[in-house]
């Protein structure tokens, strides 16, 4: 008897396959559809006033989430049907899941994704030929930080046989972090800068040469535990469907019409 640990919980798109058992990723299981249009969203609640001499006063009272809209082609009962059970299992708002944005699964420099899946005749973090290198904070970072400092063993700027330039991540790509002390710490961060030990901001820390400081948007939303792991390809958005209500419309070609709105889940 063949059993699982648990059921899927991530979104079913082209790349991750669900089975008829409900557990995923499964090499045979149905695929979700590709989507047809993503609307990301930063929903920051920012108050501004102006006093009488027209100074602006801002202030965030609140934390920032992502809200992301999916549309999908129409599709047919084959290609429909996984999406729509597994929304279903979810019961609206009651039970977070992950989803995937393909403009961010994959970053833009060839050489830093070859760092990130090890690449044959180059020792990784583990010490090991073709091993991935694994990046990880460099100690603790308190929450609400702009930045945060990374480092993989036996990484440096130029290992991967590049540049500087084309062996670093890029501003606008995503990451998430993965923290054995606190496993709640799911948001997803946007890449705003990045500084090494050659290029840093004046007046601020100069990273080591195998370090990495990313700026980041939004802060910190918790404090970081050093050696948590960054996640930069596939980063995972953890979300909820805001509303239970749901609906799709079939036409006179048997096709199905569906749109999906999400919200970050903190």
């Amino acid at each position: 008897m063949a059993t699982y640990p648990s059921l899927a919980n991530r979104l079913p798109d082209p790349d991750y396959k669900i089975g008829y058992w409900g557990a995923g990723p499964a090499a045979s299981g149905d695929p979700g559809p590709g989507f047809a249009s993503v609307k990301l969203t930063s929903d920051q609640k920012i108050l501004v006033s102006r006093t009488n001499s027209q100074r602006v006063l801002a202030k965030a009272p609140a934390g920032q989430k992502w809200n992301i809209d999916i549309g999908y082609h129409p599709m047919t009962q084959d290609e429909f049907r996984p999406v729509d059970a597994f929304l279903q299992s979810k019961q609206g708002a009651l039970t977070p899941f992950f989803v995937a944005l393909p403009q961010y699964n994959t970053p833009k420099n060839q050489k830093w994704i070859d760092a990130l899946n090890g690449q044959s005749g180059v020792n990784g973090s583990d010490g090991s030929d073709g091993s991935p290198f694994v990046f990880k904070a460099q100690g603790a970072q308190a929450a609400g930080s702009l930045t945060i400092m990374i480092g993989a063993d036996n990484w440096s700027t130029t290992v991967m046989g590049g540049a500087e330039e084309v062996s670093l991540p890029r501003p606008g790509e995503m990451f998430t972090i993965t923290d054995s002390g606190d496993s709640n710490h799911t948001k997803a961060y946007m890449i705003t800068h990045v500084e090494t030990n050659t290029t840093y901001r004046a007046g601020t820390t100069q990273p080591t040469t195998p370090r990495l400081k990313l700026g980041i948007s939004p802060p910190l939303a918790k404090t970081v535990n050093s050696l948590a792991t960054i996640n930069f390809l596939t980063p995972l958005f953890k979300v909820i469907m805001p509303s239970a209500v749901r609906s799709y419309s079939l036409n006179t070609n048997n096709l199905y019409k569906f749109s999906l709105k999400l919200e970050e889940y903190l």
